[in-house]
């Protein structure tokens, strides 16, 4: 028998914040609206309901949906997770037996806006076809500075009944709303795996439909940063730099319409850009987009922030883009080794860098950047073993790149371990050459210093894993990380008198290698000169001609 899927409805609409009276506490009020940033979260847990890890997923790897679709959405759509099924006995036992329980978030991020007041979120359930063993509640969670989570207000979700929730944002804190859908995961052809939850969608007006998004640029590139949004009267648009309202002219053009040209970027163009929307119904500001101008060699690092020196709001707080799962932290010039006073951190580069330690059984830090198939990459980084607090017992640390689709592995490499029996005191270099067998990626790798992403790479991940067996102790610290993207080198060669002359253009911080051959039958080809250093200039080499033809290629070193 075919089971026809029932689903709950919410209403999503926009926020509105009455002003405060005196003292008095403003109360703002959010609803579901769906041309807000929504974020996907996914919390794992143990069957006893202990805390494995967490991590960010798209909102579709939550089988979360707009419908339909998030310009014009009628409802917005939970179901139940299915994504993760696999009898590995990690995710589920080796008879489909879920061995994994699974909390998505799919909520809106306010950052600080809403801090010190009320905030009630509201909505209208249409259906919740949850069966047994699955909750959907909606929610307001608050965090410190820096995301540390201090608590949540929770609403049951009923078939045909408006909901309510309401919590006090204290001074500073930062705001999260939305909904959170809990249970075990499921087949993706089980019964249940077809039923969620639905709630009706009231949009602002204007409502910002598509957010700029951020852009890195090397210096003198172009940078466009565009918003699309709709009203039921005309828009107008003026964008910021850090909140200081831009001037039509030089290097800016497009200031007061939906899109931003940013021509020959300067390295004081970076920061944040914002845009106010406005028409007459009302006035929207964006979430704000950063622009990092780089030197060709930070340009060709696939990081972001790669040293920990940017974006820093508390001291001891990793920064973003990086994402800290459980043992992570911040350490700068200014602390101190194991709490001696009279050993002080080194960094490799600038004045921070990241601190791994234990605290559970998998600790690091992670980011996600765009890949897709066949992209190449290769990835480094280093690494202080201080003797005040080094690793001790069975405890390892490794650099980690997996190519991914959605929430999915597909493949990975590793470096070599830090352990307790590596060299204390000084920086290590570690370099991502290490494949793995199948398991916790899809395929199986092998060793390799070029690291190419396979059919159906969406993202690719730079994680720093720190592995605790059975009781380690201590700390590694992590500077200056790399995760190179190597472009394909294209050559253009002529003949100039009694030379040829080979030229190409180049990415920063990559070595070049001409080699030859006069015979395309043999496998071997000879180096001819010394590497070249790529700077993101086009780069020229002559070499005489000789009494025979000579095949040449440019090899990345």
């Amino acid at each position: 028998m075919k089971t026809t899927p029932r689903l709950l409805s919410l209403m999503l609409a926009g926020a509105a914040a009455l002003a405060p009276v005196g003292n008095a506490l403003a109360q703002i009020t959010v609803k579901v609206d769906s041309t807000k940033t929504w974020l996907g979260w996914m919390n794992v847990f143990n069957m006893d309901n202990s805390w494995a890890f967490g991590q960010a997923w798209g909102i579709g790897d939550l089988r979360a949906t707009f419908e339909p679709s998030r310009t014009n959405a009628t409802r917005v759509v939970l179901r139940v997770n299915t994504n993760t099924f696999n009898t590995n006995g990690f995710w589920n036992l080796p008879d489909g037996t879920p061995n994994k329980l699974l909390e998505a978030n799919l909520y809106v991020d306010v950052g600080t806006l809403y801090a010190g007041n009320d905030v009630t979120f509201i909505g209208r359930v249409e259906s919740n076809s949850l069966p047994a063993g699955w909750t959907c509640v909606a929610v307001i969670k608050e965090f410190a500075p820096g995301y540390a989570y201090l608590g949540d207000t929770r609403a049951e979700l009923v078939t045909g009944s408006d909901f309510a929730v309401t919590r006090y944002i204290r001074p500073g804190n930062i705001t999260q709303y939305g909904f959170l859908l809990y249970g075990p995961n499921a087949r993706p052809d089980a019964p249940e795996a077809f039923e969620g939850v639905s709630i009706l969608v009231d949009n602002e007006d204007p409502s910002i439909t598509a957010e700029p998004l951020p852009q890195r640029v090397m210096v003198g590139g172009t940078a466009r940063f565009t918003v699309a949004a709709t009203s039921s009267a005309p828009l107008s648009y003026q964008w910021k730099r850090d909140g200081v309202p831009l001037t039509e002219g030089g290097r800016f053009s497009g200031v007061r319409t939906a899109t931003l040209t940013i021509t020959g970027a300067q390295l004081e163009d970076a920061g944040l850009y914002t845009v106010t929307v406005s028409s007459t119904a009302a006035t929207r500001d964006s979430q704000p987009a950063r622009l990092r101008v780089l030197t060709p060699a930070e340009y060709a690092n696939w990081l972001d922030n790669p040293s920990f020196e940017t974006d820093v709001e508390q001291p001891w707080l990793v920064p973003p883009p990086w994402f800290n799962f459980s043992g992570a932290a911040l350490a700068s010039t200014n602390d101190f080794y194991g709490n001696q006073i009279d050993y002080p951190v080194q960094a490799k580069d600038g004045t921070n860098v990241v601190r791994i330690y234990n605290a559970g059984e998998w600790n690091g830090v992670f980011q996600d950047q765009p890949a897709a198939p066949g992209d190449i990459f290769t990835a480094d980084g280093w690494f202080w073993l201080s003797s005040q607090d080094a690793l001790a017992g069975n405890t390892s640390l490794q650099i980690e790149v997996q190519f991914r689709a959605g929430p999915v592995p597909l493949a990975m490499w590793v470096s070599a371990p830090v352990n307790q029996d590596s060299p204390r005191d000084q920086w290590l270099y570690l370099e991502v050459t290490n494949g793995v067998p199948a398991g916790w990626t899809q395929i199986s790798t092998e060793n390799a210093r070029y690291l190419v992403a396979p059919p159906g790479t969406e993202t690719v991940r730079f994680q720093l894993t720190l592995h605790n067996q059975g009781g380690g102790t201590g700390n590694v610290y992590a500077d200056a990380l790399r995760l190179m993207k190597k472009e394909r080198v294209r050559i253009t060669a002529r003949r100039v008198g009694n030379e040829v002359e080979l030229s190409w253009p180049t990415q920063g911080a990559t070595q070049y290698q001409v080699i030859a051959t006069e015979d395309l039958a043999q496998p071997v080809w000879a180096p001819v000169g010394s590497p070249v250093e790529g700077d993101g200039s086009v780069k020229a080499v002559r070499i005489p001609l000789g009494p025979q033809s000579r095949f040449f290629q440019v090899l990345t070193l």
